[in-house]
């Protein structure tokens, strides 16, 4: 209609109204982009990190460990006992292969150890490079079981630690199972120092507070987190949140605040190869793991308390406390 009503004018009229026509209703049809009267304004999702630990297949790191551990010992006659423990370990973590399901193979060995013990007036240090001239310990014996032998770690698509084995450990145990076969007391114990449980302590820089997928900057998560703690098993529930970030890492907190033991039997290094039962324990720990790309875990660092009431088959029971920081630094990668 508007048509024919515009036939009768002359053209510079009908240039005029279709002009006016234009601007009434382009000004009434919003752009596809515009904001709605009283809509809140598009906020665009963030880019979420994936927060992933692993090791390019091929390539070799390596890092260095250091142990501080102090325990305190109570008895029922008031008296008490006190050692300190300092150990530095050199890591070689060589991812070898991968497979189609997204695991991946490391071998791993532990290349250097340097040690320190102290308690009252007895002091002692040794080196695995001049390994020839030390005086016999209990707790260095127990320590020293982790030196040279080369394990394979296989890594879950997430970075969690899903087998550990390898021929060089299967070999290992096996001699070990020959040498104490009429001794299952002592050959437990030393199974214990090679246990999985004790090369994970070593190896797993994270503890499964890396959670291998995409979280948001301000999101939280859970993991279930297993301990090794002075021959015993704890676990809790760790509570992991992104502390800090930068261009291009991300540093995560995991606190546990209950840890609870996982077994009654345990073997104390120092008291080594004697077996004690832990009658009941609590603890806590901090887990704070710093992020770079390409999954490489430039620090870690883990601090643990425990308490626990433990006895022995022979001597009084006793209270004992266990403060250790375990430190992982990165130092190369070949």
């Amino acid at each position: 209609m508007l048509l024919q009503a515009l036939r009768g004018r002359p053209c510079s009229s009908r240039l005029r109204v279709v002009f006016l026509l234009g601007l009434l209703f382009g000004c009434a049809t919003p752009p596809l982009n515009a904001q709605i009267a009283g809509e809140q304004p598009a906020v665009r999702e963030p880019i979420r990190p994936r927060l992933l630990a692993t090791i390019p297949v091929g390539r070799i790191r390596y890092y260095e460990l250091h142990e501080q551990s102090r325990i305190d010992r109570h008895f029922p006659d008031s008296t008490t006992q006190t050692f300190e423990r300092e150990v530095t370990y050199t890591l070689r973590l060589y991812a070898f292969t991968s497979r189609d399901n997204g695991m991946t193979e490391l071998a791993c060995r532990v290349d250097e150890l340097t040690y320190r013990f102290r308690q009252d007036t007895v002091q002692l240090t040794f080196s695995s490079r001049n390994p020839l001239h030390h005086r016999r310990l209990p707790d260095l014996d127990f320590v020293s079981t982790v030196l040279g032998t080369e394990l394979e770690i296989l890594l879950s698509p997430y970075g969690d630690i899903a087998r550990i084995g390898g021929e060089q450990l299967d070999w290992l145990r096996d001699y070990l199972r020959g040498q104490l076969e009429t001794d299952p007391p002592r050959l437990a114990a030393w199974l214990s120092a090679v246990s999985d449980t004790r090369w994970a302590s070593l190896f797993d820089l994270h503890k499964g507070v890396i959670p291998g997928t995409r979280v948001r900057e301000d999101s939280s998560w859970q993991r279930l987190v297993t301990l090794w703690i002075e021959g015993a098993q704890w676990r809790d529930t760790a509570h992991v949140h992104i502390a800090r970030t930068t261009d291009t890492t991300r540093v995560l907190v995991g606190v546990l605040p209950a840890l609870a033991p996982l077994s009654s039997t345990v073997w104390l290094p120092d008291l080594f190869p004697t077996p004690a039962t832990l009658i009941h324990g609590r603890g806590h720990a901090q887990i704070t793991v710093e992020l770079a790309p390409r999954g490489l875990i430039l620090n870690s660092m883990l601090h643990a308390y425990t308490d626990a009431e433990l006895t022995r088959a022979t001597g009084a029971p006793f209270r004992q406390t266990t403060q250790v920081t375990l430190t992982w630094r990165f130092l190369r990668e070949e």
